[in-house]
């Protein structure tokens, strides 16, 4: 698995971020996209104040906010940025609207909502930091990315073996992989997914992490309209009354992850992950990971990766495609895309025995599932 940051260096950078974001929410009569010519990023400006860039996500979220497709939005923002200015200005006032604008270091990095809750990162670690300490557990990764903030812990005194079918030595003992209890604590400032925390898996030798999405709790960034005059702007709450008015959630949060170490849960999702070593795949290996890509929307590089670390494993079975896809995430540049595997792989374990059979099988119809 991807390891991120240290605890110290991901603790300043939710401080410095912290410190320096910005939130206004505003009317779109009162914005503007502005356009510098050819080559050069569209900005956006509300009201008087200076433009400020446009990040990737934001970008994303204005386009869909004016009913612009992706493909039309990116090659007017790549060949002809007047022309998207005009486009999204034209919407703006034509379809007025209030929304949440979220800044950082001079730059939009979320264009949102203005009923969207904001959950911050700084309350979400004061929340959940100290219990993991108190717990003394070990915090395995961690990393904040311009999406999410991940945190991923284990409790190493708590191990289940589970033998993977092979043989070793004097062909009587059995080959396993030590498994202990994970915990993944995460959460997005920027509308990319709920706070969420949640339980997984963490294989000892080949540090994989697995994802699994039925215990934990989740929260989605909904809270009534602020109000806001029409032609006004309005900063939002101040950290104190913020932290006030989001207190339940918090103590909820620390509530949840004193929690998540129950060894009868865990012991119950070992099970689970143990009949999947005799499920074997039956069909071409090529076929069922090209199935498997297809299902969970893989790309090409990731759908090789899958393939050498599962012919490299050699285990045939449903846990050794599982294993697979978890190893894969180590090898992704990107921290999301990497997480999102690790959840693609709790998926693979929790997958319905008929779906589990059209993937063996690499028959019926590859349905694409959210990571």
């Amino acid at each position: 698995m991807k390891t991120g940051k240290t605890l110290v260096e991901l603790a300043t950078e939710i401080q410095r971020q912290a410190d320096l974001k910005r939130d206004v929410v505003a009317p779109t009569g009162l914005m503007r996209m502005v356009s510098f010519g050819p080559g050069l990023d569209s900005r956006l400006q509300i009201d008087t104040q200076a433009a400020l860039a446009v990040n990737e996500i934001a970008h994303d979220q204005i386009g869909t906010h004016v009913g612009i497709p992706a493909a039309y939005y990116d090659r007017m923002r790549a060949e002809a940025p007047e022309l998207l200015a005009q486009n999204v200005n034209t919407w703006f006032a034509q379809k007025p609207a209030n929304r949440l604008v979220r800044t950082m270091d001079g730059t939009v990095r979320a264009f949102l909502s203005d009923s969207y809750r904001p959950l911050e990162n700084v309350d979400l670690a004061e929340a959940a930091l100290p219990v993991l300490m108190d717990l003394n557990l070990e915090v395995i990764s961690s990393e904040i990315t311009n999406r999410r903030l991940y945190i991923k812990a284990v409790d190493q005194r708590i191990n289940r073996d589970i033998p993977k079918g092979g043989f070793m030595g004097d062909g009587k003992h059995n080959i396993f992989d030590t498994c202990v209890p994970a915990i993944i604590i995460s959460n997005s400032e920027v509308g990319m997914g709920a706070l969420s925390v949640e339980t997984g898996v963490w294989t000892r030798a080949c540090t994989n992490l697995a994802v699994f999405s039925q215990a934990g709790m989740k929260r989605r960034h909904l809270g009534a309209r602020h109000d806001l005059a029409t032609d006004n702007i309005a900063e939002l709450l101040s950290d104190e009354t913020r932290r006030a008015t989001d207190k339940a959630i918090w103590l909820q949060v620390r509530d949840v992850v004193r929690g998540a170490f129950d060894e009868a849960r865990f012991d119950a999702q070992i099970a689970r992950i143990k009949d999947t070593t005799s499920q074997k795949i039956e069909a071409d290996p090529v076929k069922v990971v090209e199935f498997t890509a297809k299902r969970f929307g893989m790309t090409d590089g990731e759908r090789t990766s899958v393939l050498q670390h599962l012919i490299t494993g050699a285990d045939l079975s449903r846990y050794g495609l599982f294993n697979a896809i978890t190893r894969t995430a180590e090898d992704l540049p990107n921290y999301d895309r990497a997480s999102e595997f690790e959840r693609l792989g709790g998926q693979v374990i929790d997958l319905p025995a008929t779906q589990w059979r059209e993937i063996a099988n690499a028959s019926g119809p590859a349905v694409r599932t959210a990571a």
